[in-house]
């Protein structure tokens, strides 16, 4: 993503003096070189924080108390864009800032502030293109923002040349894990589109599991409703409002039957006798198939507890046996040694008695052979344990059927045993019979309008298919691998050009550790902190980064083109070294080794066709990197030159 440093600068708290402006050249290597504490691990942070970062994190007491704002001048694509933030005193940080965007900018010889964080950090993921989609999917903590990004753009100090830590701010457990979850976006495995599937894919899930829960309610209601119509139907052949082979029908048309039955004229409708001599010998059959359920259910209780104590009593045994074999185990090293040597390793005695040594070996054998044996349940065993536990559901449901009809049965019974009642089979008792018939008639029809409840849950099974094969994790894997394979040529192309011991052992990115992992001998993988020595550490950090935006620029990455190292050189720089007549002081091998660095950046902007920015923070001076081409000398802060003019200070 075109994201170039055109210029930085600062304010002053003393309105007398001009601001300062460093200008940086686009697509190239930019250096400023100087002694040390001359302000140059300043610039990061100052970077950082004009791109909206959380905190400040610009060194206080000189720098701070001397600077109003610090700003800085961005070209993009089609224009360029000024973000200023002020000074935070003794706050951590403030969220005044100053945005201003156009072809060309002039600049404010004092900013005033227009904006906040917030609105700038909308800016930068708005430009950068990254998803708005506030996802709830477990492989991100929050979406990809634009602050994630840093990590790819910043090596300070303290991380340039870091065996533990790779990445910028990774040292923080919130940003590495965030950027871990991020790392298949950064790579174009995830795009804003498979975002978008995940969740809806996520919300579509729970509103099938929802829905699928309905509708399993529906189908238990519905099957209870079954068995309390055919004990209605029973009333209602016993009050003369239905035939007998009514009994016998489809539940559809029973239905149909009652329905109709509301609509008749119960004033036609006579009571049978043998059809109440019929419902009392139904209610005996009831009870009959009642015993006949519960003796059946506690046969098949009783079965699969004595299975399930089985199957603890094999488990058991199994433990015991692994127990024996462990601790019989040595015999066969000391056997071994027997034969062999024909002394005792225990007692350095002479072995004469085979005899002992044998029973335990056999023991062993025959140990291992039932630990075996007892290894697998016989797959006979397992389908009987199922099939005892289907029938002990089955034997339930059927039970507790059966008992719902005879509580209708015996409600009735007992209501026409009552001498206070006066209902009984008079016409009076017969409507009411056929008001609940009619509540009932009503409650099943609304269940059944809920039909479309099934044809809803087919259509969330397509769209949740079709959204899957959008957001297939073997696809997404498939691309992180392909990504990873392109760094890693491009990484070992760029390590080859510098200083380090393994330059033909291939090495690859490790995104789920944020580390590097190189190929050892017999097939080892030693992880970037297992490797000695600084200059190691160095060689992979810089061609890692660069590779990544190698990578980055072969297709619409959100990641800035730009990236900043603070003093790459100090694995080389003498110990306690502090201006420069110690650089001079470098050995040749050290200076082509600091040299080959430069020539490496240089040949990794040539690889992206001169598309991306480096700015290089060193100790090192012209006499290291003065005759690479492609390297521009912006500033050199030495003899009194440095970040912040003496006269702000004074």
């Amino acid at each position: 993503m075109q994201f170039q440093i055109e210029k930085l600068l600062l304010w002053p708290k003393n309105q007398k003096y001009a601001y300062k402006e460093i200008a940086l050249n686009e697509n190239s290597v930019n250096v400023i070189s100087g002694d040390s504490r001359t302000g140059k691990s300043a610039i990061i942070p100052i970077i950082d924080y004009c791109l909206a970062s959380g905190e400040c994190y610009i060194p206080t007491q000189t720098i701070r108390d001397a600077c109003s704002w610090f700003g800085v001048v961005v070209k993009l694509e089609k224009n360029k864009v000024l973000l200023a933030r002020r000074e935070p005193g003794a706050q951590k940080s403030t969220s005044d800032m100053m945005l201003i965007q156009g072809e060309k900018i002039e600049i404010p010889d004092i900013p005033e502030k227009n904006s906040n964080c917030q609105v700038v950090k909308r800016f930068l993921d708005e430009y950068a293109k990254l998803s708005f989609l506030e996802t709830e999917d477990n492989y991100y903590s929050s979406r990809p923002a634009f602050r994630d990004l840093m990590s790819f753009c910043f090596q300070p100090q303290n991380v340039v040349a870091n065996a533990n830590i790779l990445f910028y701010k990774t040292d923080k457990t919130e940003h590495r894990n965030k950027l871990i979850n991020i790392f298949p976006y950064v790579l174009g495995a995830v795009t804003p589109e498979v975002l978008s599937a995940r969740q809806e894919l996520m919300d579509l899930q729970r509103k099938l599991k929802k829905r699928e829960r309905d509708y399993k309610k529906i189908c238990e209601l519905t099957i209870q409703w079954e068995n309390e119509i055919k004990a209605w139907i029973s009333v209602a052949v016993e009050l003369g409002l239905l035939e007998e082979n009514s009994k016998n029908m489809r539940f559809e048309a029973q239905m149909r039957l009652l329905q109709e039955l509301v609509k008749d004229n119960t004033e036609e409708k006579v009571i049978r006798g043998n059809a109440i001599i019929k419902s009392s010998e139904e209610m005996v059959k009831l009870r009959e198939k009642e015993n006949e359920l519960a003796i059946e259910l506690t046969k098949y209780k009783n079965r699969y507890i004595e299975m399930t104590q089985l199957m603890k009593s094999v488990s058991e045994y199994r433990d015991a046996l692994s127990i024996q074999v462990e601790r019989l185990n040595i015999t066969e090293w000391l056997d071994e040694r027997a034969k062999r040597e024909h002394i005792c390793p225990i007692c350095q005695q002479k072995c004469s008695d085979n005899i002992q040594r044998n029973m335990y070996l056999s023991r062993l054998e025959d140990n291992r052979k039932k630990k075996k044996q007892m290894e697998e349940i016989p797959a006979a065993f397992e389908r009987e344990y199922d099939m005892v536990k289907g029938q002990i559901q089955k034997l339930t449901d059927e039970l507790a059927a059966a008992q719902r009809r005879i509580r209708i049965e015996e409600n009735k019974h007992l209501r026409e045993a009552d001498e206070h009642n006066p209902n009984r089979y008079t016409l009076d008792g017969i409507s009411r019979f056929l008001g609940k018939i009619e509540y009932a008639s009503q409650t099943i029809a609304s269940l059944e309008a809920d039909g479309e409840l099934n044809g809803e849950i087919l259509k969330l099974r397509e769209r949740i298919d079709k959204l899957k094969k959008i957001a297939d994790e073997v696809v997404i894997k498939r691309k992180i691998e392909n990504a990873i394979t392109k760094i890693s040529e491009k990484q070992m192309e760029l390590l080859k050009l510098m200083d380090t011991e393994r330059p033909d052992n291939p090495f690859r990115l490790d995104y789920k550790n944020l580390t590097i992992e190189i190929d050892g001998e017999d097939d080892r993988k030693d992880y970037l902190w297992e490797i000695g020595s600084g200059s190691n550490w160095l060689a992979y950090h810089v061609s890692t980064i660069l590779g990544l935006q190698e990578f980055f620029s072969t297709f619409q990455s959100s990641v800035p083109n730009f990236v900043v190292f603070d003093q790459p050189s100090q694995v080389y720089f003498p110990h306690g070294a502090t201006d420069d007549s110690q650089v001079r002081e470098w050995k040749d091998l050290d200076r082509e080794a600091v040299k080959s660095i430069f020539i490496t950046m240089t040949q990794s902007i040539a690889n992206v066709n001169n598309n991306m920015q480096i700015l290089v923070l060193e100790h090192a001076d012209a006499s290291i990197y003065g005759d690479v081409k492609g390297v521009n000398e912006v500033c050199v802060w030495r003899n009194g030159e440095k970040l912040i003019p003496a006269e702000w200070i004074q």
